[in-house]
């Protein structure tokens, strides 16, 4: 089916909910915006872990030691940096 076909096969009236044009996944991803996706999720995923160890220092019974915090503010700054360049990869490829 032509694009053209898709698009004008719309409800009458139109779907306020119906998905209209094509997504941005339809097209694929390139390898930049995919390593950037994975630096995203890992970034974000070691920014939870490492903040719930920070929490149960903080509030158990056990020392407070600084590793924990610097990983918490890395992965923060990682998973940002990858969502920010993941957004970017997205305008530039439409």
């Amino acid at each position: 089916m032509k694009e053209s076909e898709r698009m004008t096969k719309q409800p009458s009236p139109p779907n306020a909910f119906a998905n209209q044009g094509r997504p941005a996944f339809v097209d694929g991803g390139t390898p930049a915006k995919k390593i950037w996706a994975i630096v995203t999720i890992v970034g974000f995923g070691v920014f939870w872990v490492a903040l719930l160890f920070s929490l149960a220092e903080f509030f158990g019974a056990r020392d407070l030691t600084i590793w924990a915090e610097v990983l918490t503010v890395a992965g923060l700054a990682v998973g940002i940096l990858g969502r920010v360049m993941t957004v970017r990869e997205v305008k530039e490829a439409r």
